[in-house]
């Protein structure tokens, strides 16, 4: 096999991940082991990588700098491992290991796809192409698995009490959303680059059969990732054809297309688990929206009269948590403990879940769930700077470069690969489960690679 067709692999490694997922479901629901096969499969594909950094970096300055900071990464969790020693009672070495798999798995792959990526361009492939290609059949992957699943009344559900959701046959409801968001943008551009008429809308099938499967997850991610996206589409489809005067049939059928999509959206919206959901959490933290039943031509009460209520006020708090679900508690209490944490976990970090103590029986340790927020406590100041720096640097690059040439840069290719992007780390930032979840943080680092290396912005690149 030549080094092409090996590069082409590690790409097309995105499209098996929701078949991986659903292996991964059955391992843990049928065989009952914890070494499922998404982590056998995911390892085996970091190895890989690393093995293609390792192979080019002796004739590759570039792949020779990512080499010595992956070292220096690994250096960085000797520290972390020799701190939480110190001060950590208990320590419980396994869970930190794999805590730390599934960070740095986000920074190798990322790595290697930029190498991978750069090799496939000098050899003319359209690197482009080739991801939507990829991210294309995991995103009808993933809608087929929930459309059947949900015919079949085999799905598992997201939640196990009062609120609606299902995952179809994948275990993880956080991880499958922020897929799901992430893949959705890819796929309404495959379905505009097939759409030059609002009159045949076919190309659209895929991305409005992974839509469905979103809102049946009845989290805030997947309606969220849903509006989002299609109102990139209108909203860029209106610039264009307004602000910019392009009058093409692409333009022109897209934009009829999501505007319908939209207000589909916003018809059905009342029927979406979500929407039942979101009632019950604000019910679960006391707001109540209602009021006793008026006897027909009986007079309201006015203010200062007998049974007069006064409308519920909604605290900070309280939009605190029904934005972030409890996590910000989590995360108040994760800051405390860093605080008052001695100087060495300061600049190294507290390790997972901060300092523990040994839970209860049937418990588990668990994290704040945002990922900056855990890369940070996790990690230290020293740590949680050398883990932010490459995506900061390539993703602060990429937006430079797309500003400067906003004008020929403002095509739906870069508005919805952006916004996959985006999603990405907003979702990261507020509902966790994208930076330290491998499979999630594969799709992100495909994005970022391949639109840093299709922009000639990888030193070398060209």
């Amino acid at each position: 096999m030549d080094f092409k067709k090996i590069l082409i692999l590690l790409v097309a490694f995105i499209a098996l991940q929701p078949i991986i997922d659903v292996l991964t479901a059955a391992s843990i629901f049928i065989v009952e082991t914890s070494l499922t096969a998404g982590v056998l499969l995911r390892a085996a594909y970091m190895l890989a990588i690393i093995a293609l950094l390792l192979w080019t970096a002796v004739r590759s300055k570039m792949s020779r700098i990512f080499v010595a900071y992956l070292a220096g990464l690994a250096l960085l969790l000797v520290v972390n491992v020799a701190v939480s020693l110190q001060f950590k009672e208990p320590y419980y070495l396994f869970q930190e290991l794999k805590f730390f798999n599934k960070v740095i798995y986000f920074h190798i792959v990322l790595l290697g796809l930029l190498i991978a990526y750069r090799g496939l361009k000098v050899r003319g492939v359209d690197i482009a192409s080739i991801t939507t290609k990829y991210f294309r059949w995991s995103g009808l992957i993933i809608g087929i698995v929930f459309v059947v699943a949900i015919i079949t009344g085999t799905s598992l559900t997201n939640y196990s009490y009062r609120k609606i959701g299902f995952t179809g046959w994948f275990y993880a409801g956080n991880e499958i959303g922020a897929i799901m968001a992430v893949v959705l943008p890819i796929l309404a551009l495959y379905a505009i680059r097939h759409t030059d008429s609002w009159k045949k809308p076919w190309a659209w099938a895929p991305f409005v059969l992974l839509a469905f499967g979103m809102l049946l997850l009845g989290t805030k991610v997947g309606y969220g990732g849903v509006l989002i996206v299609l109102l990139s589409v209108l909203i860029g489809s209106l610039i264009m054809r307004y602000l910019m005067r392009q009058h093409t049939d692409e333009v022109r059928a897209n934009l009829k297309i999501s505007a319908v999509l939209t207000a589909l959206l916003l018809v059905v919206t009342p029927v979406t688990p979500v929407f039942s959901n979101v009632f019950v959490h604000i019910n679960s933290l006391g707001i109540d929206f209602g009021g006793d039943e008026q006897t027909e031509g009986e007079e309201e009460p006015q203010e200062g009269e007998e049974g007069f209520e006064e409308e519920p006020e909604i605290t900070g708090e309280q939009v605190q948590n029904l934005v972030f679900s409890s996590r910000e508690k989590y995360e108040a209490v994760m800051r405390e403990d860093f605080l008052s944490s001695p100087l060495p976990q300061q600049l190294f970090g507290l390790g997972f879940a901060g300092n523990y103590e040994e839970p209860e029986p049937g418990k588990e340790l668990s994290m704040i769930e945002m990922d900056f927020h855990d890369w940070f406590y996790s990690f230290g100041w020293i740590g949680f700077i050398y883990l932010i720096l490459p995506l900061v640097w390539y993703a602060g690059k990429y937006v430079v470069h797309f500003v400067k040439n906003i004008r020929t840069k403002f095509t739906y290719f870069y508005i919805l690969y952006g916004v996959a992007f985006l999603l990405g780390i907003g979702i990261s930032y507020t509902a966790g489960h994208v930076l330290t979840a491998p499979a999630v943080s594969i799709y992100l680092a495909a994005v970022l690679a391949m639109l840093t290396v299709h922009e000639g912005l990888l030193e070398g690149s060209e």
